[in-house]
């Protein structure tokens, strides 16, 4: 396994190296109950904000810009590592990722509000210790096995949330032809022979809880998907797709005409349909490293889980 570097500073289809139609892409490489999985909040109320441009935060918000321009009260207290924005200097390399529909969400922050991205500062080459560019170009996402979290989830995460164009939070509905598309690695997994990473998800926006969660498990060796329907009733599905750490893999999460489809290397592994009072409601993807055995604690900066990603691509018609 290569070496990790230390920085501080309603149809779903999952397919794995199928190729998709896309709206927006960039260039890049080539059954348990689980309900806590179940619990993600995407609520920033309070959270310590990164934009491309430094603003003054309200009362117990940090409104950090490419100038790391300080927010007002309640500011003090928050994590160093929630501090002015380090524009790498492989950050002038294409990106992978087109980050202007894209909120990252970090392990860093105060109490239960953690720190976000917004497009503008992802666009404007945000870097930090749990998420940066390799001289490859290749996207990092870095997970500590304690960190901050939201209230509605028991593990921090390093994860980016998708967004419209425009720059709001985006929600659309499973009856488009809807699919994301991701190449890359997981090198580094926490939590011995029970670890397991969330690196994809089709999020619920209207329930506020995942459709589903692709996983990669490191006591099947492969690819898992958890798939929920109400909250704390999710069940997981063993693909039966393996893949080593370090292995390069891409797979597609798509949730098109009322169907879910997940395919691994091309290949069509699980097809679900949603019953029909969910396929109503309205969804967004979810891409990164979302640690299953990371907790909320304090903030450290020791790799725990370590994710990269070489292309990532979503598509909607």
């Amino acid at each position: 396994m290569r070496s990790v570097p230390q920085r501080i500073g309603l149809c779903l289809v999952v397919t794995f190296g199928g190729a998709c139609a896309t709206s927006h892409s960039s260039p890049g490489g080539n059954g348990e109950a689980t309900a806590d999985s179940a619990a993600s909040d995407d609520s920033t109320d309070g959270a310590t904000v990164v934009g491309a441009t430094g603003g003054t935060g309200g009362a117990g918000e940090t409104n950090i810009g490419t100038t790391g321009t300080a927010g007002g009260a309640g500011a003090a207290g928050a994590q160093a590592d929630a501090s002015p924005v380090d524009v790498a200097p492989e950050a002038a390399t294409t990106a992978p990722i087109d980050f202007s529909i894209w909120q990252l969400q970090l392990p860093t922050g105060i109490g239960t509000s953690p720190t976000t991205v917004a497009p503008a500062g992802l666009v404007a080459g945000f870097s930090d210790a749990y998420f940066y560019r390799e001289p490859s170009g290749a996207q990092m996402f870095m997970d500590p096995a304690t960190g901050i979290t939201t209230s509605g989830s028991q593990h921090c995460r390093t994860e980016l949330r998708e967004m419209t164009p425009d720059g709001k939070p985006a929600a659309w509905p499973s009856t488009r032809t809807n699919t994301m598309t991701v190449s890359g690695k997981i090198l580094q997994v926490g939590g011995g022979a029970s670890g397991h990473v969330t690196i994809g998800q089709v999020f619920n926006g209207t329930d506020s809880i995942p459709l589903c969660e692709l996983e990669y498990s490191a006591k099947i060796g492969g690819f898992q998907l958890l798939y929920e329907e109400g909250k704390g009733a999710g069940t997981t599905i063993d693909l039966a797709a393996s893949v080593a750490l370090g292995e390069p893999y891409t797979f597609t999460l798509a949730l098109s005409n009322g169907t879910l489809t997940v395919s691994v290397h091309g290949k069509v592994v699980l097809t679900k349909t949603p019953s029909a009072a969910v396929a109503a409601n309205s969804f967004y993807f979810k891409a990164g490293n979302y640690d299953q055995t990371a907790i909320a604690g304090s903030v450290s900066t020791t790799p725990y889980t370590v994710v990269e990603v070489d292309a990532l691509d979503v598509g909607h018609r």
